[in-house]
């Protein structure tokens, strides 16, 4: 089979190597499509460590083999998107299904177990157990099913904040992971969307696709603050959701919320550089609330499958490229140009 190897940061090949043979407890899926993801690039660049040569996460793939003993309703020919997170089963967190809140720390397809960028892969035993195949519709593409795990990861950071009761919501970063938090406030009911970014070029994108937002902001030519207080009447905005990895966007966001609002940081920042020093009276007198999102669950991607069913998310409007499995360097190249237009990349093996 072909597969994206990876041999050093920021060298990768594709080979021709063995199809893998699924052990005991063990599934072989064909991969249909896996997405790129902003995460990709990290380890791409040497920024993020994995243990495999194979990475790629956001899958989907139907059953080629199943090893012994697998569970008799997991059958040949059936079509499956992939839970990426797997926890170690036994914390309290992982007897409630949060796997992704593991206390012993969560292993993850395409980091700590090969992944979707070849023909084939092999999902664990652990994995399987744990119910990390996510059966597809008969009728939702695989390119649509490679959405489920980054629109799972919005859902899971969102799912604490009232987003139907919510006037206005304000997104921090144009990528993909922004538009994906943009459109789930969308569908759950908040009444204005703005999308801010301090490039102009992710935001042509996005009004090139006709993506139902209502505001789209070049932070670098419009001053935020003072565009949220004219737009508020002073008041500030019910939620700002932080998109982009940038440390200080947390304490400026708080700083744009109106009483009883809702800061989530969705993104992570560098580890080496994530202290930030916040005004802990403006949370206090305001009563903000702050969330974390750390990932998603199999709630979670059964949630984004809903969405994308119903329409209520059209996922066919997020997919801008598709590459054959030979071509990843390419899609790599567009998924990094700026200027490519592309919002979510997909490799078809």
């Amino acid at each position: 089979m072909l597969a994206a190897m990876l041999k050093a940061p920021g060298s990768l090949t594709i080979e021709n190597v063995e199809i893998p043979k699924p052990g005991p407890g063990e599934v072989l899926l064909k991969v249909d499509a896996c997405a790129l993801c902003g995460t990709d690039k990290r380890v791409l660049a040497g920024e993020k460590a994995v243990s495999v040569p194979i990475i790629g996460h956001e899958i989907a793939g139907t059953v080629s083999a199943v090893g012994p003993g697998v569970n008799a309703g997991i059958k040949v020919g059936q079509r499956y998107a992939v839970q990426t997170v797997i926890g170690c089963g036994e914390c309290p967190m992982c007897k409630v299904s949060r796997e992704n809140l593991c206390e012993k720390g969560f292993t993850a397809i395409g980091y700590a177990y090969n992944g979707g960028f070849s023909e084939y892969m092999v999902m664990p035993k652990n994995a399987v157990d744990q119910g990390c195949l996510i059966a597809l519709p008969d009728d939702m593409d695989a390119e649509i099913g490679t959405l489920l795990e980054p629109l799972s990861c919005g859902i899971n950071g969102l799912r604490d904040i009232p987003l139907e009761t919510m006037r206005h919501v304000v997104v921090i970063g144009a990528g993909v992971i922004g538009v994906l938090n943009g459109l789930i406030a969308r569908a759950r009911g908040a009444k204005r969307v703005s999308i801010f970014n301090r490039s102009q070029d992710k935001l042509d994108v996005i009004a090139k696709l006709g993506l139902p937002f209502d505001d789209l902001i070049n932070m670098s030519k419009t001053d935020p603050e003072a565009w949220i207080k004219e737009n508020t009447g002073g008041r500030g905005v019910d939620c700002v959701i932080v998109s982009a990895s940038v440390k200080s966007l947390g304490g400026q966001g708080m700083k744009w919320l109106a009483r009883n609002g809702h800061l989530s940081l969705f993104a992570g920042m560098p580890k080496s550089d994530s202290v930030e020093p916040l005004d802990l009276n403006l949370i206090h007198y305001s009563e903000l609330h702050i969330h974390g999102a750390n990932s998603s669950v199999r709630r979670d991607y059964l949630e984004a499958m809903t969405f994308l069913s119903t329409g209520k998310i059209n996922g066919k409007s997020l997919i801008t490229h598709r590459y054959a499995l030979k071509e990843f360097a390419q899609a790599v190249k567009t998924q990094n140009d700026a200027s490519s237009g592309s919002l979510k990349v997909i490799i078809k093996p």
